[in-house]
């Protein structure tokens, strides 16, 4: 599986194989993506100012508009069927949290591998398939996929930002689902040693939107290096698939 979802140019598309394919190709990810590209042009039609009195109106109605695809809700609403919404109040600290946008993945504190945990008590059954999510965010995608693929697999999400993978841990917990785990993790030290020890074959891989750090001095804290791009092209299954995604 190819997938590309692309958060600047407002494009996404995707190549799926097997039963997967319906899955994936309406996942909320895909379909969300046209959404965020209207959220970042917002800033060029708001400085728009109306030339004529009359246009008054049909610059409001735009800006309106615009603002409205700015909803911070707007996730929530691609991912309605999930009803996180229901366990915001359930644990404290854990319902509406402010995370830091940007972190610094070459920090002394992201140094250290993940303690690599018991499988069989992370996934009910550790010999399924495994898709591995690096950078899950929010998490909500990959239980998006857990709750709805058809496929039998377990589900991994590595995340640099611990509030997240707390708050992302929790909600699977909540939703009853047994094929799926959030660690927090640099991928670019943990990748080698969780994959090496998972009991199942490494079937998909996905890195959606990272970080680009457009400064030439920043692009060694880019996830996507060669080394982390060689260990999973040594660690995937013979029928393993990549899906990236970049802005």
């Amino acid at each position: 599986m190819l997938v590309f979802g692309c958060t600047g140019s407002g494009w996404c598309a995707a190549h799926a194989l097997g039963s997967a394919a319906s899955a994936m190709a309406s996942s909320p990810f895909l379909r969300i993506a046209p959404t965020l590209h209207l959220r970042r042009c917002c800033r060029r039609f708001w400085s728009e100012e109306p030339k004529e009195e009359g246009a008054t109106n049909g610059w409001t109605r735009r800006r309106s508009t615009i603002a409205a695809q700015r909803s911070p809700d707007v996730v929530e609403m691609e991912y309605a069927d999930l009803n996180l919404k229901n366990f915001y109040g359930a644990a404290p600290n854990l319902g509406h949290i402010r995370i830091r946008q940007h972190v610094n993945p070459l920090s002394s504190s992201f140094a250290t591998p993940a303690e690599i945990p018991v499988w069989k008590e992370v996934f009910r059954d550790p010999s399924l398939p495994l898709m591995l999510d690096i950078g899950s965010g929010s998490g909500r995608f990959l239980l998006w996929l857990a709750k709805n693929c058809p496929e039998r697999r377990n589900y991994l999400g590595l995340e640099i930002r611990q509030k997240l993978v707390e708050r992302s841990q929790f909600w699977a917990e909540e939703l009853g689902l047994a094929n799926i785990h959030f660690m927090f993790a640099n991928a670019t030290v943990s990748f080698e040693p969780l994959v090496s020890t998972y009991p199942g074959p490494l079937m998909l891989v996905s890195i959606l939107c990272p970080d680009p750090y457009f400064k030439k001095r920043h692009h060694k804290r880019r996830v996507v290096q060669a080394s982390l791009v060689d260990s999973i092209s040594k660690r995937l299954s013979i029928r393993g698939q990549e899906s990236g995604g970049g802005r």
